[in-house]
């Protein structure tokens, strides 16, 4: 049923042709990236959220660890930590972020 269905679609569109005979698109491999990358948190252990940050190659390693931790200790989850700073922020770059208390 779908072939027909599909063919019925293009036709209403305004397409004279038959879909099957129309070529592929091309691929884009620009639209294939993803620009942001989302990390689990671990607090103390546990996962207690998540963060978004931008998937940027480009920059050093460095700069990008100190925005991830920013990123994250500005999360409401570490925030509740009793008012304790964190002892240790790790970043595992694209993978997870574990802040020790």
């Amino acid at each position: 049923m779908m072939p027909h269905l599909a063919e019925e679609c293009w036709a209403a569109l305004g397409h004279k042709t038959l879909v099957a005979s129309e070529p592929w698109p091309r691929v884009e491999a620009d639209l294939l990236v993803e620009n942001t990358i989302t990390l689990p948190v671990q607090i103390n252990g546990r996962k207690r959220g998540v963060v978004t940050v931008a998937r940027d190659v480009t920059v050093a390693r460095n700069a990008a660890n100190s925005e991830i931790e920013s990123a994250v200790l500005a999360l409401d989850a570490v925030r509740a930590l009793d008012g304790r700073p964190p002892k240790k922020v790790i970043v595992v770059p694209q993978r997870i972020v574990n802040v020790v208390a």
